[in-house]
């Protein structure tokens, strides 16, 4: 793990949840420095170590994500991730939200401050981003990325937590980022141990998974992870077909080899952090396959 205290500051970069800072390397590459929360002690918190585990996952499954390591600054740890505008060669970047509310205006308003809940909500939902402008040329990857964040238990794909990226020659959806708010980031290791040795637990710990879906900004998520996954596998068959593919070559072996040499987490987090991804891969592939058949 680098230290990269001497790095040039450049700014505090974009409004986030997290403390973040924009840092110049020695050789003049741009950085993003992100700091997890702090907490008063009560429980744990390793969003900056899921972030990296997560984009680890990201690129076994072939999806672009931003590239991310831990590191220290001044003596606190963060994830550092290279700046993907500049990875990309992106003119600019721009977030979902703001892309939505200027296509659907109130529309979008109404999303988000109404009282649907259940299918009903993903169904809203879904027929909105259904209409989108950019959609024809996000589908795939968006429909990726919530797969992408039922398997790894995102709970916090606002929005905002997703771009589109401008360049001279397309638009392209930009690489997966704010992934760390997922692999049981605030479970201490006896709660991790109660699903370990509980089977039933771990089930239902993914059965009762919400998700934003990247649609919703709400701080608690409203739509179920289940019924999500059942409607992309009916409404959009080819994609998650494609997905599923996807799924089955993941390489679980790699993964559990990266996970078993990481750095800074306990060996019951580390078993969790295997049985878990194991245990949702089955579950997505024989929803998805559920539904095909």
């Amino acid at each position: 793990m680098r230290d990269i205290s001497s790095w040039q500051f450049i700014s505090h970069g974009e409004k986030s949840t997290l403390e973040k800072e924009e840092l110049l390397s020695p050789n003049n590459i741009e950085y993003i420095m992100k700091y997890p929360r702090k907490f008063d002690g009560s429980r744990v918190n390793w969003e900056d170590i899921n972030e990296v585990i997560g984009a680890k996952i990201a690129q076994l499954l072939g999806i672009k994500t931003v590239e991310a390591e831990v590191a220290y600054r001044n003596e606190k740890r963060g994830c550092l991730m290279l700046h993907f505008l500049r990875q990309y060669e992106a003119d600019h970047g721009e977030p979902g939200a703001p892309l939505l509310v200027a296509q659907f205006d109130s529309e979008y308003d109404e999303l988000q401050a109404g009282e649907l809940k259940n299918l009903e909500l993903v169904i809203k939902s879904f027929s909105l981003i259904e209409r989108f402008d950019y959609f024809p040329i996000i589908k795939a990857d968006f429909l990726m990325m919530n797969v992408f964040d039922i398997l790894i238990g995102n709970q916090d794909r606002h929005p905002y937590n997703w771009q589109i990226l401008f360049r001279e020659k397309d638009d392209i959806f930009g690489p997966l980022y704010d992934n760390g708010a997922s692999l049981g980031w605030q479970l201490d290791d006896n709660q991790l141990e109660e699903l370990l040795i509980n089977p039933v637990k771990m089930n239902k710990y993914y059965k009762g998974m919400k998700v934003k879906a990247g649609l919703l900004g709400h701080t608690q998520p409203r739509l179920k992870a289940t019924q999500v996954l059942s409607y992309c596998s009916i409404h959009y068959p080819d994609e998650m077909n494609t997905i599923s593919q996807r799924l089955e070559q993941f390489n679980i072996k790699a993964y559990n080899q990266y996970i078993d040499q990481f750095p800074l987490i306990s060996d019951i987090r580390k078993k969790f952090l295997k049985q878990f991804l194991a245990f949702r891969l089955k579950k997505i592939l024989s929803a998805i396959q559920k539904e095909e058949a």
